[in-house]
């Protein structure tokens, strides 16, 4: 049927269907927020930009609204008295920010953009009107405070258990993976974050995270120009991550 003979409110139709099949062909934000595309919920959402370098917000700042990286990649870290930060996160699309304010606190870390990046913003004065319209943004929420807290307990005990190879050989793979589940390549991409915020993510000095990236290459599992990063064996990095081989020889690497 040729689109000019609908009646209004069919026309109506097809243009809701066509932008809600538009922002699920996006591919960001429903990664975690699948209800962002669903009627009033998806309008109390807008948009923010954020220039590389800026922050999102600053510990101890009020916290008045939640936020999902649209796209571009964040920093979330916490600052130290010394002047050094602890690295805790790098949000990219999907991923929820501003939980704190669910809870009335204060923000409780930084979030800083690692290059020119856009999130979506939802007052946490509308949250309650926007869950009463749209069942499934509470839901959505739910399943990713248990996402989140699955990742930050298999993130402390890496840190925990295993040696500096096994971290880093399981940082990029984990890199390869949140990359492929936002449709770009797993194997090629730009890291955003230095060596030194790598550093501090994994638990471990500059130094030994220059190394362990000289000793991956010399392997032959990833190939490095700045930070343009190849993963060309997938397998190695993945038996590097498990301990495949003899602990003396990641040992002796490490210490090189």
């Amino acid at each position: 049927m040729n689109v000019q003979t609908l009646p209004a409110s069919g026309l109506r139709q097809d243009v809701s269907a066509a932008n809600v099949q538009r922002a699920v062909q996006d591919g960001c934000q429903q990664i975690a927020f699948p209800s962002i595309v669903v009627g009033d919920a998806g309008a109390q959402w807008t948009p923010r930009r954020i220039r590389r370098g800026t922050y999102l917000y600053r510990a101890g700042s009020p916290s008045t609204a939640l936020f999902v990286v649209r796209f571009g990649c964040l920093k979330s870290s916490l600052p130290g008295d010394d002047g050094e930060e602890l690295v805790l996160d790098f949000p990219m699309r999907g991923d929820l920010l501003g939980a704190d304010a669910l809870a009335g606190q204060p923000c409780a870390t930084d979030v800083q953009a690692l290059e020119d990046s856009e999130v979506l913003v939802l007052p946490i004065a509308d949250f309650e009107g926007a869950c009463s319209r749209v069942q499934g943004l509470r839901n959505d929420l739910y399943r990713h405070f248990g996402a989140a807290l699955r990742r930050e307990r298999e993130h402390l005990m890496r840190l925990g258990g295993m040696r500096a190879a096994q971290r880093l050989a399981r940082f990029l793979i984990d890199l390869s993976g949140r990359f492929a589940a936002n449709g770009y390549s797993p194997r090629a991409f730009n890291l955003r974050m230095s060596r030194a915020e790598i550093g501090s993510y994994l638990g471990l000095t500059l130094e030994s995270v220059s190394r362990l990236f000289s000793r991956f290459q010399d392997d032959g599992l990833i190939k490095v120009h700045l930070r343009e990063i190849e993963l060309l064996d997938l397998n190695g990095l993945r038996a590097a991550a498990a301990c495949a081989e003899p602990a003396a020889a990641w040992h002796a690497a490490e210490a090189a």
